[in-house]
């Protein structure tokens, strides 16, 4: 889903975006751009074929600002959680509700009121409420939020968070990535095949994909592992 535009807020301090928001299907690097910085040349189709593979490796539909929905469980003891894609841009929509849990973590909050009676007063099973995305506060590089308490100062035992999360200038290590791509196919062809025999059906193969090492540590930072 696109992102709706950036205008006048800072996702991390000493950064304020007043720009439109890149389109998801826009290019990464344009060829212009790669024919200036590496003196290479290449085409549109090339780049959008590694920049797919990027999209891939990363488990996101784009590394330009997209909205994200994630389902968190809150750690027992806390109020804060991690969101998966990063950097975080904005909170657009926050909701949390409360759980049983174990007995043994069963407490009092500091008013002595027990959150089993905060369950019993939303029903069972419980619901989401909504939560104030104003009083969240949020560290957009790390994707760490802090919750606020909810219902008579008892903690939320599962959050559903609404975000945005991506970069309105792709980073230098992902651009090398796309060079470094765009180099691999080029070499291998369309084909990771190493070689062929004549008269029989066998071939061999140099990697299970064109996504080396080199490529997957460059975009280690931007990979997405626990998005539900």
């Amino acid at each position: 889903m696109a992102a709706p535009p950036l205008r006048q807020f800072s996702p991390t301090p000493g950064f304020v975006g007043d720009e439109p928001t890149p389109e998801a299907g826009q290019l990464y690097m344009t060829p212009a751009d790669i024919l200036e910085l590496y003196c290479i040349t290449v085409s549109e189709g090339q780049i959008r074929f590694a920049q797919t593979l990027i999209n891939t490796t990363c488990n996101r539909p784009s590394l330009w600002p997209e909205t994200y929905e994630e389902r968190i469980d809150v750690p027992a003891d806390r109020q804060q959680v991690i969101l998966s894609a990063r950097p975080v841009l904005r909170i657009l929509k926050a909701d949390g509700r409360y759980g049983y849990g174990r007995r043994d973590r069963r407490t009092l909050n500091m008013i002595n009121y027990d959150y089993l009676a905060t369950i019993a007063v939303h029903g069972s099973p419980p619901g989401y409420s909504s939560i104030n995305i104003d009083e969240i506060d949020l560290y957009g590089a790390t994707g760490e939020v802090w919750l606020p308490t909810g219902f008579f100062l008892v903690g939320y035992s599962e959050v559903l968070i609404q975000y945005q999360a991506g970069f309105l200038q792709i980073p230098d290590r992902v651009k090398a990535a796309l060079i470094e791509l765009i180099n691999i196919v080029g070499t291998k062809g369309m084909s990771d095949r190493k070689g062929y025999l004549v008269n029989k059906i066998q071939s061999t193969y140099w990697n299970p994909g064109y996504v080396t090492d080199d490529v997957r540590n460059m975009l280690q930072p931007y990979i997405v592992t626990t998005l539900l």
